[in-house]
């Protein structure tokens, strides 16, 4: 016996396909918003991506933005996924939890905490020849951004934000 599947049926199964997906998808330059200062996304060098427990997608156009995003999820609502761009290779995710970050680098970042994220394939000793910085673990990310809070417009709840002395660096859109 042969299925028919109408064109709605087909539309319906490819959203649903999608929508179940864990992983990163590719981010839109001019059209995705980060899911923290609500910028548009101009550079996917820098750009993260969350899949939250309930399988939203959160696109993000900084890795400071993306810590303060997961930062602020309540407590027992871990992200299912989370995710940032190879700085030398934008289209490649790379999971937080095992890429390399550089902070304090050459390298301007959106938001101006000048954090990027990289694969492991590249030696600690090569990007920091290259780009200067510190190597930073994401663990290590987490800590700068909740000891360093900031707040940019637009931001969800950012009245409710502590800034601190680099709260008012400027977007870099």
């Amino acid at each position: 016996m042969r299925l028919a599947l109408s064109p709605m049926s087909g539309v319906l199964l490819a959203l649903s396909a999608v929508a179940c997906s864990s992983g990163p998808r590719a981010l839109v330059v001019g059209e995705d918003a980060c899911g923290y200062c609500r910028m548009t996304i101009d550079d996917v060098r820098f750009g993260a991506m969350v899949v939250t427990a309930t399988g939203r997608v959160e696109t993000f156009d900084a890795v400071e933005c993306l810590a303060s995003f997961v930062l602020s999820l309540p407590p027992g609502t871990p992200p299912r996924s989370v995710w940032v761009a190879n700085y030398e290779a934008p289209s490649q995710w790379i999971s937080a939890s095992t890429a390399r970050f550089l902070n304090g680098s050459s390298l301007h970042s959106p938001m101006g905490r000048e954090l990027a994220a990289f694969d492991t394939a590249t030696t600690p000793e090569s990007l920091r020849a290259k780009y200067g910085g510190r190597m930073m673990t994401w663990t290590e990310v987490l800590s700068l951004v909740e000891r360093e809070k900031f707040a940019p417009t637009g931001a969800a709840g950012a009245g409710d934000s502590a800034v601190s002395q680099h709260g008012d660096a400027p977007h870099r859109h």
